[in-house]
């Protein structure tokens, strides 16, 4: 198993701006300024995180025009999908996680 990987992988997923932007490329595909709309994220930032999530295969770019219209990988889906309904299904579990909560705290404040 590549331990670089997999931290990548969370990395890339585990920023709530880029998971806000897959979780909106579920519904349909966008350009830039509809993941603005969708996401409340600012153009430029949203510019960067596509990067990322083009980098990192979860989403895919054509051109429409002078549109690029992204849409997410179709494998990265499920996945998308599969957080999403754990994350619904376990709320009240994953938000009174103790460990998990406290090593959240102690990062945000360092």
């Amino acid at each position: 198993m590549d331990k670089l990987g997999i931290k990548t992988f969370f990395f890339a997923i585990g920023n709530y701006s880029r998971f806000s932007i897959l979780t909106a490329l579920t519904e349909k595909d966008l350009n830039v300024s509809e993941i603005v709309n969708a996401t409340g994220i600012e153009q430029s930032n949203v510019s960067h995180h596509m990067d990322c999530l083009l980098n990192c295969g979860f989403v895919n770019v054509r051109k429409d025009g002078k549109a690029r219209i992204y849409s997410i990988n179709a494998e990265a889906r499920p996945i998308i999908n599969g957080i999403l309904k754990h994350i619904q299904k376990y709320s009240h579990e994953i938000m009174t996680c103790d460990l998990a909560n406290r090593e959240y705290i102690s990062r945000v404040i360092e």
